[in-house]
């Protein structure tokens, strides 16, 4: 191999932040990229290196289709040489669809599907046909669907009552919300429906004919009524009237279809308070048709496998294996290793505890990142740059091992595997490391060092350097164990999933930190159990998760703040989410040029009609449908990806336009608006917890989990600080995705909250922040059925003399120390 064959070459790279830098990076090695948050290692890995092998992937479609698919920001790099093919489980890009599961993410469904299709027939005594297909056990093709519900899982029926909940009020004046109309058309038949009823919609529902109140809700069937619409030219001073004749279908109808027909969860969402649903009897909410529940292997139908843990289904696949007849046989050793093999990866990823039913939105960020881990690395292909974003994000150290000999194994498979990581133990174990920084932002976009991991902790300026050099650090703070006077936070007899616990107490005031292995049950005690008791306590009600609940007098509320995206639009930002736009709309809408024009704050936004650009309506883009190569996003060609009309473009503030400000980082953002003070100290809390690198208008779907995470701490750090009564703040695996500074920075900002008398408590597999808490609770043994006990609870020192997995990690740490 020639030397430039054995290095990637990049020069002049200028994407986003990065510097026009020059580097090479080794073929044939585990890579890792380090440095802080917005240092630009996803700038260089994800948008530059695997950016550009996309577009030389594209360059062999039709000249027509690439012109289609060229991204709107290509990486700005001089040159490339030296890149292979890339396979790249990007954390901003992952899949939250309800409707993705553990086994579909994975690949192990189709697997399945295939297994019994092929399998079950053979079965000696079989009465299945041959003709069994894979896609009878899909419930997303026409073969394998419920034929009642069609695959949705649930029946949802609009109810009369829900429609019309105030019928002392008129139906336009209160009665019913369905009818405003911003919510629905059918507003503006009504006065054409009480005219032809010889009624007044002034009139309370209650009082109006029966023959009109049945029209409202089920429609005039078969009859047509004249409708009359009047609408108004404003800039013109006309109105133009429209008549035709036609048969309502009514509320009911409309309700039933516009949810059947809305394609996203958040769409659905406007329908729910008009619907009763019901989990579909004919499928039992599987969404599966008849052959799917009915056919078996090894007795188990292929709805039991799905519903089944990972390990379970191992199990089973052995037990099948050993019962194969001589016709099974030679059809089973092509299929059965397969579907071994991604069985096998799942469990040593940590994953072997959950069902394969699972939806995506119920994994935690660390592993929904390990199924598409796997399922790519499940492939089998060979003279590949894979690139991976934190492969060890949420890992117990008793896990990581695995992942690091996965990693090993795809380079000893003749391929170079590239890891943009933040933790120290997994860039100990790289074979080369290019370090950016030293800062985010403005601040970083350099190459500090490249080399092995021992040239990182030897270079004076690296922050990653100074945690390679001591690994067995503890984040600085003042830790508080609990003494005589700390009161206590006490559930007993809680039961939930897999948890059961007599007795857990929690200290007041303090940090506590929930441990133990993926799946031992943090979450579940987290969320199901600690957060819902005490919301259900607070609001006065009973939850039947615990059967008493002391200590909750002293505190006022109690937030949740995981990693669930910050919305499932790209409309949606961090600008928008923490209401930091609602602001900046009004300081525009108060400039002379705004009021000059007329323009209110409503009209600086890009999410309603106004000001904003109506051929992409806002988004800067439009979408476009390829078909078998799905959906892509062209700039909007009338505003050339501005989002804005021209007479709103033409306002500025302090020289910048609205979308020029929406560009900014949070840490330019910061610098330029000083007042009013709530957007002020919004703006400083996001950059004091890390975050000064994002644009403000960075897409809600490109966040990562611990972005979206950080965000939401943000707001909640406000909510600590306006004098309210004290609270309990929850997170799940905050320090996931982080760099050791960060995390740092952000148990700083939670000692803040603490000295304001708050409650805190986190579910973390980063040891060094559970060795740096006040108090811990180390849930286990194992996962599932195998954990879900408390094994150790007191102060580190003390949850470290005891026994299971987490114990001797924190033994050895705190020795260091």
């Amino acid at each position: 191999m020639s030397e430039t064959a054995s290095w990637i070459e990049l020069s002049g790279v200028r994407t986003h932040n990065l510097r026009d830098i020059d580097l090479r990076i080794p073929h044939g090695r585990i890579v890792a990229f380090t440095g802080v948050s917005g240092s630009g290692k996803s700038s260089l890995v994800m948008d530059t290196l695997h950016a550009e092998a996309q577009l030389r992937f594209v360059e062999g479609f039709d000249p027509y289709v690439r012109s289609f698919l060229t991204p709107r920001d290509p990486p700005q790099v001089d040159r490339v040489r030296g890149l292979t093919p890339t396979l790249a489980v990007d954390q901003r890009n992952a899949n939250r669809n309800p409707n993705s599961t553990l086994g579909t993410l994975t690949g192990v469904d189709a697997y399945l599907g295939l297994v019994f299709a092929r399998l079950a027939p053979l079965t000696t005594g079989s009465t299945w046909p041959a003709s069994l297909h894979p896609a009878h056990f899909d419930p997303w093709t026409r073969d394998g669907i419920c034929h009642t519900c069609l695959g949705a899982r649930e029946l949802a029926h609009a109810e009369p009552d829900l429609i019309v909940t105030r019928p002392e009020l008129p139906l336009t004046s209160g009665a019913s919300a369905w009818f405003d109309p911003q919510l629905s058309g059918e507003a503006t038949f009504l006065p054409s429906l009480a005219e032809h009823h010889g009624t007044d919609l002034t009139r309370p529902w209650q009082a109006q004919p029966e023959a009109f109140r049945l029209a409202a809700l089920h429609g005039t069937g078969d009859e047509a009524i004249e409708i009359v619409l009047t609408s108004s030219d404003h800039k013109r001073g006309t109105e133009v009237t429209y008549k035709t004749t036609r048969a309502l279908v009514g509320a009911v109808a409309e309700i039933e279809r516009a949810y059947a027909a809305a394609e996203t969860e958040q769409a659905k969402a406007r329908y729910h308070p008009f619907l009763t649903r019901q989990q579909c009897p004919a499928c039992d909410g599987t969404g599966l048709g008849e052959i799917a529940r009915t056919v078996t292997l090894g007795e188990e139908t292929f709805r039991d496998v799905t519903e089944a843990q990972v390990r379970r289904v191992r199990a089973w696949l052995d037990m099948i294996e050993a019962d194969l007849n001589q016709a099974q046989r030679s059809v089973g050793a092509v299929l059965v290793p397969e579907l071994r093999g991604r069985l096998d990866l799942l469990i040593r990823l940590g994953l072997g505890h959950i069902e394969l039913c699972r939806t995506a939105p119920t994994l935690s960020g660390g592993e929904l990142q390990r199924a598409r881990l796997s399922a790519q690395i499940g492939t089998a292909l060979t003279g590949l740059t894979y690139v991976f974003d934190e492969p060890g994000a949420g890992l117990h150290p008793a896990d990581k091992h695995h992942v690091l000999d996965i990693l090993r194994e795809l380079r000893d498979a003749g391929n170079s595997v590239l890891i943009v990581e933040h933790d120290p133990d997994l860039i100990a174990h790289a074979e080369w490391v290019i370090d950016l920084g030293p800062g985010g932002g403005s601040a970083g976009g350099r190459i500090l060092a490249a080399g092995a991991p021992g040239a990182i902790a030897a270079h004076p300026e690296s922050v990653t350097g100074r945690y390679l050099n001591q690994q067995h650090y503890l984040f600085k703070r003042a830790q508080r164990p609990p003494d005589d006077r700390t009161g206590w936070l006490t559930l007993r007899h809680a039961a939930a999933h897999n948890v059961t616990a007599r007795e857990v107490r929690i200290p007041l005031h303090r940090l506590t930190c929930l441990t133990g292995v993926s799946g031992s049950g943090k979450s579940t005690l987290l969320n199901q159990i600690l957060a819902d008791s005490v919301s259900a306590a607070l609001a006065k009600r009973p939850h039947p998760a615990v059967e008493e609940l002391t200590g909750v007098d002293g505190l006022g509320w109690v937030s949740v703040v995981d990693q669930s995206p910050i919305g499932r639009s790209p409309r949606s930002n961090p600008a928008t989410y923490t209401k930091a736009f609602d602001q900046i709309r009004k300081l525009f809408a108060a400039t002379g040029a705004a009021r000059a024009r007329g323009l209110s704050a409503s009209v600086f936004s890009f999410n309603s009609s106004g000001g904003r650009c109506e051929n992409c309506q806002g988004l800067g883009q439009v979408k476009l449908d390829l078909h078998f190569l799905g959906d892509t996003y062209l700039t909007c060609g009338s505003c050339d990806g501005r989002r804005y009309q021209p007479d709103v473009l033409a306002v500025t503030y302090r020289g910048l336009a609205i979308d020029e400000v929406l560009a900014l980082t949070v840490s330019e953002a910061a610098r330029l608006f000083e007042e009013p003070d709530p957007l002020a100290a919004l703006l400083t809390a996001l950059e004091a917890i890390g975050l000064g690198y994002l644009t403000l208008g960075e897409s809600g779907t490109a966040l990562s989990g611990g972005e979206a995470q950080r965000i939401k701490l943000a707001r909640a750090t406000l909510r600590g600080r306006r004098g309210r009564p004290a609270g309990l703040l929850i997170l799940d695996e905050p320090i996931t995705g982080l760099h050791p500074d960060d995390a740092q920075r952000l148990l700083s900002t939670l000692d803040l909250l603490l000295a304001r008398g708050h409650t805190i408590v986190i579910a973390e597999h980063d040891l060094h922040a559970a060795a740096s808490s006040d108090w811990i609770l180390d849930l286990g043994p194992g996962a599932g059925a195998a954990g879900g006990r408390i094994i150790n609870a007191g102060t580190p020192a003390q949850a470290a003399a005891g026994t299971g997995p987490t114990a001797p990690y924190l033994r050895r740490l705190l020795a260091q120390n």
